[in-house]
């Protein structure tokens, strides 16, 4: 065995890739890979897995513990057009049902620790991919990739597959191998019990008066099961949402991302020097605050001058 020290685990929030959200768009809002922090980085074991036949990646994953009480499978694509839909996830050929996929199976000795082997396309696509996706945990009724991986990140020092991440979250496969990744979290996971959220949001002067509503994975990001925040004073707003542990969401003007929050980005090579905020990670604490009040930093999208 090998042993290797975890060195991203620890994440407060995630970034939106490039999109939003909506009834329209095909998938969720997509997670970017965690990382930094000062915790002790803990020793893990980690298997040794031989690398596949030619023309096969196996992916070794490490996930939280608790989290997986359905099974583990990939949706995504072989071939950059068959992509997974509604309750299917890939086996060797592209889309499949749940009975027929190919799933994460246990490393015996290895707590939380499982792998599964997937056949490449036959013909590279986009910059010479041949398998592209994400991880998912096998949701019931899953339409909307509620399961996904969230804080991921590949260990390339273990990993012998070149691999890469796409701007909207998928990780790409482009040869043959091992890629070995810790996975944080899921967006959403049918293991965890659900609770009771309080939060508490102080936004941004509002240039005229408008409601606002909670919207996330909790709520698969359905603008019909959104929770809509009371004005508890001036710019101070809370809501009780029903979510489990590392389920993400995000405040917007009712029914719309044209009323958002913005965040200034002071980067001088950044495109456009405003930006969405990044989404919001619930966490272990119920009560959960989260201030957008200074002016200098935030502000809503349609109040831009």
């Amino acid at each position: 065995m090998k042993k290797f020290f975890l060195a991203f685990m620890a994440v407060a929030t995630i970034a939106m890739v490039g999109c939003k959200k909506n009834s329209d768009d095909p998938v969720t809002p997509t997670p970017t890979p965690g990382g930094g922090g000062n915790d002790p980085k803990p020793e893990v074991e980690i298997p040794e897995i031989s690398d596949p036949e030619e023309g096969y990646v196996t992916f070794v994953i490490n996930i939280p513990a608790g989290t997986e009480c359905n099974g583990i499978a990939f949706k995504g694509t072989v071939d950059g057009a068959a992509w997974t839909g509604a309750n299917q996830y890939l086996d060797e050929e592209g889309p499949a049902s749940v009975d027929d996929c190919i799933k994460f199976e246990a490393i015996e000795g290895y707590d939380n620790w499982y792998l599964a082997t997937y056949k490449l396309g036959a013909e590279p696509w986009g910059d010479g991919t041949l398998l592209a996706g994400k991880i998912c945990l096998i949701y019931t009724d899953d339409g909307n990739w509620q399961g996904q991986f969230d804080d991921w990140a590949v260990n390339d020092e273990y990993s012998t597959a070149d691999n890469g991440k796409s701007g909207d979250g998928n990780i790409e496969i482009y040869g043959g191998g091992v890629v070995v990744l810790t996975i944080g979290g899921w967006q959403g996971s049918e293991c965890l019990t659900p609770q009771n959220y309080n939060i508490t949001v102080f936004v941004p002067e509002m240039c005229e008066s408008f409601d606002i509503e909670v919207i996330g994975s909790f709520c698969d990001w359905d603008a019909s099961k959104t929770v809509a925040m009371t004005n508890a004073e001036e710019n101070k707003f809370t809501a009780t949402i029903v979510a489990t542990e590392g389920a993400t969401w995000k405040v917007r003007g009712v029914g719309t991302w044209d009323i958002e929050i913005q965040q200034f980005n002071d980067d001088p090579d950044a495109e456009e020097p405003w930006g969405g905020v990044d989404n919001n990670k619930l966490g272990a604490d119920l009560n959960v605050i989260v201030d957008y009040s200074d002016p200098d930093t935030y502000r809503w999208k349609n109040c831009a001058e």
